[in-house]
């Protein structure tokens, strides 16, 4: 009875010890919300069309900050990603679910593209996300794209495979509403800025790590 009830009290303290180690952002998907919805069984009803869907995007964020940086993989469409797509045009830098955001997106690039074709295919079992983090391997450029961010600020890493051309879109035409006016110019060796216009003017900054 005593070796019992001192093994419980072994196999309790272990596993509480365990669980001590786990912190509650490790329980945090994502990616939940990011689909659309189909199911009747989900949504209440059959649905005919489209439902509403990809309200919520996947990508870093902390409370009350001025950006929201996150794929984008279809504009004017809630927070700019459906789980179910299967292209990025993208980073984004302000999300939140709405409608009229999406501003300023950037997407590293090589070898040759053009203004009506140049985003990337990506898949499911190469990108990752959890509280803070973003990670998406853009196959038809061989890059592997991070994002995390600050209140204030975003920070893209993007790993290029070795002997490429590195390039950088900034399509500033685009967004998730018209586009009024734009501006990019750069400044000094490896820093670029302007604006983008929507009904709002967003201002950026941008400073890389290479010429």
């Amino acid at each position: 009875m005593i070796k019992n009830f001192v093994s419980i009290i072994l196999f309790v303290y272990i596993t509480t010890s365990l669980q001590a180690q786990k912190r509650v952002t490790d329980y945090v998907n994502p990616f939940l919300g990011t689909a659309t919805l189909w199911d009747s069984i989900d949504i209440g009803y059959k649905p005919t069309h489209r439902t509403w869907g990809a309200e919520v995007f996947p990508g870093s964020s902390v409370p009350n900050a001025m950006v929201q940086l996150t794929p984008v993989t279809r504009f004017r469409s809630g927070s700019g990603y459906q789980y179910e797509d299967t292209v990025i045009y993208g980073f984004v830098h302000t999300s939140k679910g709405h409608w009229n955001l999406c501003y300023i997106p950037l997407l590293p690039v090589t070898g040759t593209i053009s203004q009506d074709d140049y985003c990337s295919s990506y898949s499911h079992e190469n990108e990752s996300a959890h509280p803070g983090y973003y990670q998406v391997y853009l196959e038809r450029y061989a890059v592997n794209a991070e994002l995390t961010s600050t209140l204030r600020c975003a920070y893209h890493k993007y790993t290029y495979e070795a002997g490429q051309g590195k390039k950088l879109i900034a399509d500033l035409a685009t967004a998730n509403e018209r586009v009024r006016s734009w501006e990019i110019e750069q400044e000094g060796k490896n820093v670029f800025k302007g604006f983008q216009q929507t009904g709002e003017k967003m201002y950026f900054y941008a400073v890389a790590n290479q010429e």
